[in-house]
């Protein structure tokens, strides 16, 4: 199952590196950003595509090899309790967010909660 979720994790994170590449002005708009330099092109490049794409290289490789399957569900709980801790105190205070702002954390939120599952099922079949 770990294999599972740590290639499901990949795909979306190359899907949506993919889509910031091809509809980067769309994508920025959707998520409430707006270009307003080259600088802010660059910089959403960087993180909206390359740090996407390089998450995406890691979770492949995590679940090709057996060896560092941990380190990536390890990864992905702690980045995915750190979105929804974020992003959930953030609407909150700031309110009034677009709908794919939800869309995208209730799938943090199934990821999280799903990641951490697996991390405790794996930490007890270490003991």
């Amino acid at each position: 199952m770990i294999p599972f979720y740590l290639y499901l994790n990949s795909a979306f994170y190359l899907i949506f590196a993919a889509w910031c590449l091809i509809k980067p002005v769309e994508t920025a708009n959707s998520l409430g950003y707006s270009f307003l330099s080259n600088s802010g092109k660059v910089e959403y490049s960087a993180v909206y595509i390359g740090m996407e794409l390089g998450f995406a290289t890691f979770l492949a490789l995590c679940g090709l090899y057996p060896k560092i399957r941990l380190a990536g569900l390890l990864f992905c709980v702690c980045m995915y309790i750190g979105l929804i801790i974020i992003r959930t105190a953030s609407a909150l205070i700031y309110g009034n967010v677009s709908k794919i702002i939800y869309v995208i954390g209730g799938l943090e939120y199934i990821l999280g909660i799903w990641g951490i599952i697996l991390l405790v099922g794996k930490l007890k079949e270490l003991e």
